[in-house]
């Protein structure tokens, strides 16, 4: 129940995030510091951390994909605060929907025990209130989904929007094409959203329109941007009405594949009824097509190729992977190669690319790079490309890099003695990004039992 439970509570909430820090000023940090914050503001209701909500933060980090400086870091902002008070939470404010996924979340903890008690009832009621406007309904239906698996109420999946105020078709393009990199992605999916206008278009008409299997694989190595642009395409959509919704879920293995004959058909059901009218996006689907006749992957294939039939008009699946072991996938079921007619390869990024989102990393956190880190970075970028395999990180990798900067930043200005001025707090050099000059000024220096740095 508790892997169910994290994964019920964090339904879209990696994609929600991205999507918030790559089309607005608010920083994928600020959105992960929210989601601690209101965590551990839950899980000490009744004064202490238990190990029930210890749990479910720990699977919330794993599945956001934390790593452990990154987790440290927003541990700190946590303890570093003057009061705890649901005003640090501001993100909603511009954007509804994060504020639902902070209510589902919240709800998750308070059930991570197995019960709501009387104190997380009022905490989850205030935030209903600032989160939900008050809609009790919809609370319910919310925490009836994370117990049950029952349907869960459409929310964020239209954002709960009237249809006049979701973004325009030209509003997702401007979007997608204001990302870094992906050039021909971005060439393609116009061209092909163009064409569905066309079609469209002569079906007004009476004229005979293509009928085009929309189903798309998504190839290439990790942090090349394939789930963002899986939800800008979900939202185009919906915006020329091939979907009623253009909501996104995301799932992977371990969202379809059950543990026992019979569970997993059912389990991949409840996935597609959740994705109805919107967008299915499986990442590493190629981990279904397991070794072996008794592995359940190949019954979840078999499920999935079903209901694009059963759901043609109201379901598109988006699979995603490596190029070789998509490749495996496809030809894993002989129904698979002909509903997934729109094949997408997302490239590595290049240099400079690379340099430009550590760059909007940096803006974003309100740091910049020094012109030594600048150039050294670009060479680094350059070394990192040629010897890059499959499963190179690329954005991935430039966020690791950035938070491993800003900590090796945070030890250099505590080797210094104050006051540290604006340009000091902010301004990131060469050094920031190379661990071994960091680890040597450590080294030179003793820590006391208090730990305080001081002379060898």
């Amino acid at each position: 129940m508790t892997e169910d439970l994290i994964l019920r509570s964090l339904k879209g909430t990696r994609e929600l995030r991205d999507h918030i820090a790559s089309t607005s000023k608010t920083p994928a940090f600020e959105l992960d510091f929210e989601i601690h914050f209101l965590v551990f503001l839950c899980a000490r209701m009744d004064g202490s951390i238990g190990q029930p909500e210890s749990w479910f933060l720990d699977g919330i980090s794993r599945h956001l994909q934390w790593s452990g400086a990154h987790r440290r870091l927003l541990d700190s902002r946590v303890e570093a605060l003057a009061s705890y008070d649901l005003d640090q939470l501001r993100a909603y404010r511009e954007n509804p929907e994060w504020g639902i996924h902070l209510y589902r979340i919240a709800a998750g903890c308070a059930l991570a025990d197995g019960s709501i008690r009387n104190d997380e009832e009022l905490f989850l009621a205030n935030l209903a209130s600032k989160f939900l406007n008050g809609n009790n309904d919809r609370a319910n239906a919310i925490t009836r989904y994370l117990v049950t698996g029952e349907q869960a109420p459409e929310e964020t999946d239209d954002k709960s929007l009237a249809e006049g105020e979701r973004p325009s078709v030209e509003e997702c393009l401007e979007r997608l094409h204001a990302l870094i990199g992906q050039d021909h992605i971005k060439q393609e999916v116009e061209k092909l959203i163009r064409f569905l206008e066309v079609q469209q278009a002569r079906e007004e008409l009476s004229l005979k329109s293509a009928n085009l299997s929309l189903h798309m694989v998504f190839s290439g190595n990790p942090g090349t941007g394939k789930t963002t642009i899986a939800r800008i395409v979900a939202q185009i959509f919906a915006a020329i009405g091939i979907l009623k919704k253009g909501h996104l879920v995301e799932t992977d293995r371990l969202g379809l594949v059950g543990q026992y004959i019979g569970h997993t058909a059912k389990k991949t059901d409840e996935v597609v009824q959740k994705a109805l009218d919107g967008v299915l996006f499986i990442d590493e689907a190629y981990a279904l097509a397991g070794s072996g006749d008794n592995d359940f992957g190949h019954e979840a294939i078999d499920t999935l190729v079903k209901r694009m039939e059963d759901y043609r008009d109201r379901l598109i699946i988006i699979v995603a992977g490596y190029p070789k072991d998509m490749e495996e996938f496809l030809a894993s079921n002989a129904g698979l190669h002909s509903r997934f007619n729109l094949h997408f390869d997302f490239p590595d990024y290049t240099s400079d690319e690379l340099l430009g989102i550590l760059k909007i990393f940096c803006e974003s956190n309100q740091y910049q790079l020094d012109p030594t880190a600048e150039t050294a970075l670009g060479e680094l970028f350059t070394k990192e490309l040629t010897r890059a395999h499959s499963g190179f990180g690329n954005g991935r990798f430039v966020r690791n890099l950035f938070e491993k900067a800003i900590r090796n930043h945070a030890v250099r200005l505590h080797l210094r003695a104050k006051p540290w001025s604006q340009d000091d707090l902010t301004t990131l050099s060469q050094e920031d990004f190379s661990p071994e000059n960091r680890k040597s000024k450590f080294d030179s220096k003793s820590v006391s039992s208090n730990g305080k740095i001081g002379a060898p």
